[in-house]
């Protein structure tokens, strides 16, 4: 079953109608793997779904609310609940303390340090790295070649984004594994178990002091956190809480950028068509890039708070309110997108929300498309006619707060070397 291709959302679960309405919550595990169903009734409702979850909050899901949202500067992703914690970007917050920089900043502050991140990695410069990353995902996939099955995920897709971020930290790439379990930790025990999630937190930003230290005692820096060491905001050098913050905020961008490719492999795996299409053209997986972004939508949604009085489309909001922008749903709106649950290679969608919208646009956006391309092309090089082994073994993340998408994709294979 394809993500959205559900008729009705009691095919969720008997209570699933109501609570799509009544009581949407990105931690139920009934809308993990596939909310699309919620989203389509949320679009319908007038003039804003409402949830009871979590003390409650407003959801935008339709694509105009939620550009609407996101340009509106009395909405903040950085509502002060004390004098250290935020209600940031998750409802509830997911357990660290203080502030995200830059997203749980507002601008123009979020904008100067969003600009050390996109500078670093600009559309130049990725590309100047894709042979980099072509390289290590063909020398991965290589090592499989004999089994003729492999986890894709284990071996590829959470693999190489985790290396290259790990890599350009300056954190030894060989803790991957690690590093990316204390993120899930994090992840996965908020919001029921908030100590649980601070631990996973430290653990990860025990990891990026460490390398901070290496790269201040001149033993070896990643070339980010070098970049980061030496910037400069409004004549200081940046803060060692911010360093930490925008480089924990880039180990959040490892599964995102796993999971969106590894559902479009498994869908690439139920369409021969796109597949010998990609295949026998390469050079426009670029291309196709942008629509699976939008078809899949791995950061599914992110909280505003209302600083002050200020209404969303037809919604009026009071200082304090809550509202979830679901970035999943409007690039799912029938009112922008046509056939929005059909992935269209040929389709222009400069316009998805896939990144966001406004000052909070993703700046590691670059990096998330050219992983992706070096991946799929790696994958459908050395595994042409690959299959899934076992549809009723592939997961998908469990909690769509923070990443949607599969998690597991066991595959069987000849590959393209044994002809």
């Amino acid at each position: 079953m394809e993500p959205g291709k559900t008729d009705d959302i009691r095919k969720l679960g008997d209570s699933s109608a109501s609570a799509a309405l009544d009581d949407f919550d990105t931690h139920d595990p009934r809308f993990a793997r596939d909310p699309y169903p919620a989203y389509r009734l949320m679009r319908k409702a007038c003039p804003m779904a409402r949830s009871n979850a979590w003390g409650g909050f407003w959801v935008a899901a339709r694509y105009a609310d939620v550009v609407d949202a996101a340009r509106n500067e009395v909405l903040t992703t950085g509502y002060p609940l004390t004098a250290d914690t935020v209600q940031g970007v998750t409802i509830p917050p997911l357990g660290q303390a203080g502030r995200m920089a830059p997203l749980e900043m507002d601008a123009p502050e979020s904008l100067k340090y969003r600009q050390l991140i996109w500078s670093f990695y600009t559309a130049d410069r990725v590309a100047a790295r894709l042979s980099e990353f072509r390289g290590l995902a063909s020398s991965w996939l290589a090592e499989t070649a004999g089994s003729g099955t492999c986890d894709v995920v284990d071996v590829l897709t959470l693999r190489l984004p985790a290396v290259v971020t790990l890599r350009d930290l300056g954190i030894p790439e060989t803790r991957w594994r690690d590093v990316t379990a204390m993120i899930h930790h994090a992840l996965l025990s908020a919001p029921h178990d908030l100590d649980g999630a601070r631990y996973g937190v430290q653990m990860a930003c025990l990891e990026i002091l460490e390398a901070m230290d290496v790269a201040r005692s001149g033993k070896g820096a990643g070339p980010l956190m070098a970049h980061l060491l030496a910037a400069r905001i409004d004549g200081a050098p940046v803060a060692d809480e911010d360093i930490v913050s925008m480089s924990y905020l880039l180990l959040l961008g490892i599964d995102p950028t796993s999971t969106l490719t590894a559902t479009a492999l498994w869908h690439l795996s139920q369409q021969p068509r796109l597949r010998a299409k990609l295949i026998d053209d390469p050079g426009s997986i670029s291309a196709v890039a942008d629509e699976y972004l939008r078809w899949v939508s791995p950061v599914q949604s992110t909280c505003r708070t209302a600083a002050g009085g200020t209404h969303v489309g037809a919604q009026d909001l009071r200082g304090g309110e809550r509202v979830l922008l679901s970035w999943a749903s409007a690039n799912r709106d029938e009112a922008k997108f046509g056939s929005p649950d059909e992935i269209d290679p040929g389709r222009a969608t400069g316009e998805h929300v896939a990144f966001g919208r406004g000052v909070h646009y993703c700046p590691g956006a670059a990096l998330v498309r050219g992983l992706f391309v070096a991946m799929v092309e790696q994958v459908l090089t050395a595994m042409p006619s690959y299959e899934v082994l076992d549809e009723d073994a592939v997961e998908w993340f469990p909690d769509i707060t923070s990443v949607y998408g599969v998690c597991r994709l066991p595959v069987k294979f000849t590959s393209s070397a044994a002809g």
